[in-house]
């Protein structure tokens, strides 16, 4: 005796359910403020560990024919050491130009004895340019 099947087996329901759900989430459109934080974090994750190599790929194309890696390293300084940062919030004026607030938290690299980090607020622009984020250079 055969038996036939009213409805697909359960265990074709739930690899189907499951797929359509990984399905969604691999094309859920990113918003531009996830972009951006998910960028300025990355960013931020480089400079703190001294991979400013890394870092500096986060600036545009524009930046980076005019301005060496090794130029780039110079802006960074080397009064204080990095030693923590995050993204506070994200807020885009337009589809292409968003604020990232930051914290930073800093170690002046001369001031033995102080334990206590340095913190500081700022904000940074970032610019949509064919369809990637940057990191827009200020001076």
């Amino acid at each position: 005796m055969v038996i036939k099947w009213a409805f697909p087996p359960a265990r074709l329901w739930v690899a189907a359910v499951v797929a359509t759900a990984l399905w969604g989430c691999a094309t859920a459109p990113r918003t531009p403020e996830l972009a951006v934080r998910d960028r300025a974090t990355q960013i931020w994750q480089a400079k703190v560990a001294g991979d400013y190599g890394k870092a500096y790929t986060y600036m545009p194309p524009s930046y980076r024919a005019v301005t060496s890696v090794e130029d780039y390293r110079k802006t960074m300084g080397g009064a204080v050491k990095m030693v923590g940062a995050e993204v506070i919030s994200v807020k885009c004026e337009t589809q292409d130009k968003c604020v990232a607030e930051m914290k930073l938290e800093a170690r002046a690299v001369l001031a033995r004895g102080v334990s206590a980090p340095i913190v500081t607020h700022f904000d940074e622009v970032w610019v949509r340019e064919s369809g990637a984020w940057w990191l827009f250079p200020t001076p």
